[in-house]
């Protein structure tokens, strides 16, 4: 039987709390994607260097990859909007697997930009896989969660 990994990339933490909590109630593994070249932990200096990797297209090396990506039929990521989308490492991620026949759902942690085109990224970078539009993560309760996942 196929279960659900919860991927989630995060700057401030943010996204790490709602993975979890989304990974409990799945009954879900966890997977944190974490860039090999960290992020700078000034606020605008990572700006920057978000807005230089969204204009160059960038795919930044993460430090590890899911072992065995074709035993989850469901992925579920989570990440902070960047530059009104999701962080180039989740394309990233995305990008070094087949995801084909595989049901994305993705939420969105943001200081008020709302999830932007996130969805529209996945769905370019996971070819094959069924991708629902993004969620806004802030204030998930786990009631919301439940019915979003259908649980």
């Amino acid at each position: 039987m196929a279960g659900t990994l919860v991927a989630y990339f995060t700057y401030s933490g943010n996204a790490k709390k709602v993975a979890e909590r989304v990974a409990e109630l799945a009954g879900a593994d966890l997977f944190e994607i974490q860039t090999a070249a960290p992020y700078s932990t000034d606020y605008q200096t990572c700006i920057e260097e978000a807005r230089k990797e969204i204009a160059e297209h960038a795919r930044p090396a993460l430090t590890a990859k899911v072992e065995d990506i074709g035993k989850y039929d469901r992925l579920i990521l989570g990440f902070p909007n960047w530059c009104s989308t999701c962080p180039m490492p989740i394309l990233s991620f995305l990008e070094a697997y087949d995801l084909t026949g595989m049901r994305i759902d993705s939420f969105v942690t943001n200081g008020g930009g709302g999830c932007g085109n996130s969805a529209e990224d996945i769905r370019k970078s996971s070819k094959g896989a069924e991708v629902s539009e993004s969620i806004n993560g802030n204030d998930l309760t786990d009631e919301r969660i439940k019915e979003w996942l259908g649980l």
